[in-house]
């Protein structure tokens, strides 16, 4: 299947999309020309001359041409590969590929992707701001959160970065700071394969810098214009190196959920949780839970204004006397990309 994907991306003339070729039909009879950059979570992304890009609400689109050749994606997971058309029936898209054309209803529809993008293209993230302060406490919080995502037909690849500080009176300052990369490999019936690595520093609960790395799989168990399911599990390696005491290396399995809601309904709408539990296999008795959760609306477009809430658990801290939990809640300023 990689080989026909690159065929097709091969295949199609560099000039066609200077002409802009394509054209969406919408539910109230509007015909738009513009060039189809991709489908993602319920919002068909659309390049015009005259509006330059814009984001149509899936469920108001009836009909599409593209020559172009894309993948798309359906709820159960199956991708197709070729160019996009009309259907026999209203409500319905056409993916032909070598004479040979599969019609699909628009509404099973959760994903199509170009198969030639430019890498800047490809990316898609956000970044945060928040900051908090008491006066009665003469307590001071600051956070930095940054996620990017380069997406391709057959993976994608995630670097986050979350930073949060807490300055407070005649008390050192308590620091949480998570860096993390994680390849996804998508294979099928919605099945993936994960590697990730990850680098923490929690002050709270006495952890100077643990470094890990891990593998598993997963499967995304709810998949649809709105709402992503998914779990995972598998085993991970990391060292610890403790704010006292000597550095540990340990051995880990994991397994995590995570749920995802999104509406582009105004104003704009995400939902983004997950939890993790970290059973320690050569530390008898040791377990680790992360939970984050995320909620942000838009206010002006690709601004945005959320909520952020994380919280970390340790039954048996690297550092004696350390914590054994931390949580945080922040409110967010934020641009989407």
């Amino acid at each position: 299947m990689a080989l026909l994907a690159v065929a097709c991306a091969a295949a199609y003339p560099a000039t066609a999309l200077a002409d802009y070729p394509d054209t969406v039909v919408l539910s109230n009879g509007d015909r738009l020309r513009g060039e189809v950059k991709g489908l993602e979570y319920a919002k068909l992304t659309f390049k015009t001359d005259a509006a330059s890009t814009i984001y149509l609400k899936w469920d108001r689109v009836v009909e599409i041409t593209a020559p172009a050749y894309f993948e798309v994606e359906t709820t159960t997971g199956v991708r197709y590969y070729g160019s996009l058309g009309p259907g026999q029936k209203s409500g319905q898209l056409t993916v032909t590929m070598s004479g040979k054309a599969i019609d699909l209803l628009l509404e099973f529809v959760v994903r199509i992707r170009p198969l030639k993008q430019r890498f800047w293209d490809r990316l898609d993230g956000s970044i945060s701001l928040g900051a908090s302060y008491t006066s009665s406490s003469d307590i001071g919080q600051g956070s930095v959160n940054v996620s990017v995502t380069t997406r391709r037909p057959k993976f994608n690849f995630t670097t986050t970065f979350d930073s949060t500080l807490t300055v407070q009176p005649d008390e050192p300052q308590q620091r949480r700071i998570v860096a993390g990369l994680s390849y996804t490999r998508l294979l099928r019936s919605r099945w993936f394969a994960v590697t990730n690595g990850r680098f923490e520093q929690n002050t709270e609960l006495g952890i100077r810098l643990r470094s890990s790395l891990g593998g598993g799989a997963g499967r995304f168990v709810v998949q649809t214009n709105r709402t992503v399911v998914a779990w995972s599990g598998g085993l991970a390696v990391n060292r610890e190196i403790p704010i006292e005491g000597e550095q540990k290396d340990n051995v880990e399995a994991f397994l995590g959920a995570s749920y995802s809601f999104f509406t582009y309904d105004t104003p704009k709408t995400n939902i983004i949780t997950s939890f993790v539990v970290h059973p320690s296999l050569n530390v008898s008795g040791r377990w680790r839970t992360d939970f984050d959760a995320t909620l942000s609306r838009e206010i002006v477009r690709d601004f945005t204004i959320g909520t952020m809430f994380y919280h970390s658990y340790d039954s048996r801290p690297p550092t004696e006397d350390a914590k054994g939990h931390d949580f945080g809640i922040t409110l967010t300023i934020g641009w989407t990309f």
